[in-house]
């Protein structure tokens, strides 16, 4: 349930953006197939739009609006936690109406059966690392529930997760949508593909580089179902980022973007040096006095700079940033969070081809794509 906390936390953004008469809209819309709608004003029978306003990009204007999307991408959150939790309350529910018990019944049950009774050498450690001042045999009773209580949460944990692996889950919810371009970097997967997935990343950033491989199992998985694009938004507390994207980016002025971005996303950070740039190029078969050429000479910097202009005229303040068809994920997303988007666009693809179709008597029907499950 979203609390009044949560309400009042992002309401002074959703005011200020209000009173600025501001939407997030795309980030390189042009003031083409405007609708009397976007017109705010009228002059001697001339008309002001929004684009017009939004052309200005004042420093209060982005920062408004960076506000605003960082507002809505918190309220999603809230709104999607409450909704796991409905969730799980609803499948603890219909399964617990099968045994003709309640749902708060069947958890303590599985919970209390799944959890293991800690060993003395377990409690012992357990005691060592508290730094209790009292004797093992005085807080012995209190480490042994503290445990228990531990085992029982997890066992309830994973019975939840079961639930769900056999349970169809399809969500409607989705995260605030922006249009994203895909940048000039090359795309994986194919070009007309129904979902777009771009991630805005860090070649330093840890937390992107623990998001790497699932950006690896979804090119895996979904192949030319999605089109993956990468584009650059190098930290400023990260020294050796910007210089890398520069470095990928000379990698793919010779045809080799994609093996590069692999080779110093899975290496060491310790490689993102300028040596240890110069040695990637070389060891996935670059030129190496072009690419050195390139890189010495900071002929991608400013590729580089509009790829993180754009990022922040999205309202973006962290990485990785994914989105999938305009819909954000924030921050080291699970594998399942990004694939159970990607599906669901794919299903609602599937299902707008299928409408399609009906309403064409003689157009041969598409076959939908499977309902997502979440695991």
């Amino acid at each position: 349930m979203i609390t009044l906390g949560t309400f009042f936390r992002v309401l002074p953004a959703l005011v200020l953006i209000s009173a600025l008469s501001l939407t997030v809209t795309s980030a390189f819309a042009d003031d083409q197939g405007q609708s009397g709608s976007d017109v705010v004003a009228e002059v001697g029978g001339h008309k002001i739009t929004k684009s017009r306003l939004d052309a200005h990009q004042s420093d209060n204007m982005a920062r408004a609006r960076a506000q605003l999307i960082q507002a809505q991408e918190t309220f999603y959150e809230a709104e999607r936690s409450a909704l796991d939790r409905e969730i799980d309350k609803e499948l603890l529910s219909q399964e617990a109406a099968k045994q003709h018990i309640t749902g708060d019944e069947l958890l303590r049950r599985e919970a209390e059966a799944g959890a293991k009774t800690p060993s003395e050498e377990t409690m012992r450690v357990y005691y060592l690392g508290s730094g209790s001042k009292e004797p093992y045999e005085a807080v012995r009773d209190k480490i042994l529930k503290s445990i228990r209580a531990l085992e029982e949460k997890q066992a309830a944990d994973d019975y939840i997760k079961k639930l769900r692996a056999k349970q169809t889950v399809k969500i409607s919810l989705l995260p605030p949508h922006q249009d994203v371009a895909s940048g000039d970097l090359p795309a994986m997967g194919s070009s007309s593909a129904p979902v777009s997935v771009v991630e805005f990343a860090d070649y330093q950033c840890p937390y992107c580089r623990q998001e790497e491989p699932t950006m690896q199992r979804l090119r895996e998985e979904f192949k030319d179902k999605i089109k993956l694009s990468y584009r650059d938004f190098p930290l400023p507390m990260h020294p050796y980022a910007r210089k890398a994207a520069e470095a990928a980016r000379c990698a793919s002025v010779q045809g080799k973007f994609w093996p590069y971005h692999d080779r110093i996303f899975t290496g060491s950070a310790d490689d993102l040096a300028l040596p240890g740039l110069k040695k990637s190029a070389r060891d996935i078969g670059l030129n190496g006095d072009k690419f050195d050429k390139c890189l010495e000479s900071s002929e991608q910097a400013a590729a580089v700079e509009k790829d993180l202009n754009d990022g922040k005229e999205l309202g973006i303040n962290g990485t990785p940033t994914i989105y999938v068809n305009g819909y954000a994920i924030s921050g080291a997303a699970s594998y399942d969070q990004v694939r159970d988007l990607v599906q669901q666009q794919l299903d609602a693809g599937g299902e707008k081809k299928a409408a399609d179709a009906e309403s064409k008597p003689h157009a041969k029907a598409e076959s939908r794509e499977a309902v997502a499950q979440t695991n």
